[in-house]
């Protein structure tokens, strides 16, 4: 017999995500906009890690290519690197949830990394070593940006 889970309150994924989009697309100052975290990317491998019944491949892709237009690169270079990075969170949920943040932080400095290689690869002419620098903010951010989402879950029962 199949067991199925009753789901709920999945609006707040969604705005999670919107609100983790328009992060990204808020304007920053020329000294600061190479520091600017990958909140989308951070907020998907959250709830992948948290739900991954509920944010998957599929939402990954789709929210990738959302940025994809709202930034204005090239369609489905983001749509991929999301896709590539949550099959990798959702293939090792169950362990990566066990780790101690410092540790999870880690994890997330390999899948920024690999998401900034792939847009660094296959977008950018140019690359300066301040193309890295949303890899180390992502990954020193992690421990607030899972408490503060934890928290969100928690409080609205997100399942």
């Amino acid at each position: 017999m199949a067991t199925t889970i009753k789901t709920r309150n999945g609006f707040v994924i969604v705005v999670t995500l919107i609100i983790a989009i328009l992060m990204m697309l808020v304007p920053l100052p020329d000294y600061a906009r190479f520091f600017r975290p990958e909140w989308v990317v951070m907020t998907l491998i959250y709830w992948a890690m948290a739900l991954p019944h509920r944010v998957s491949i599929g939402v990954a892709w789709c929210t990738g290519f959302i940025m994809d237009v709202t930034m204005g690169g090239i369609l489905g270079v983001m749509a991929f690197s999301y896709a590539l990075a949550i099959y990798l969170i959702a293939r090792f949920h169950l362990q990566l949830r066990q780790y101690p943040l410092w540790q999870q932080a880690l994890t997330i400095l390999s899948v920024v990394f690999l998401v900034e290689f792939i847009d660094v690869a296959v977008a950018r002419a140019t690359l300066h070593w301040e193309s890295w620098m949303p890899v180390l903010t992502s990954t020193l951010l992690w421990p607030l940006m899972y408490a503060v989402l934890r928290k969100i879950r928690r409080t609205f029962q997100v399942t």
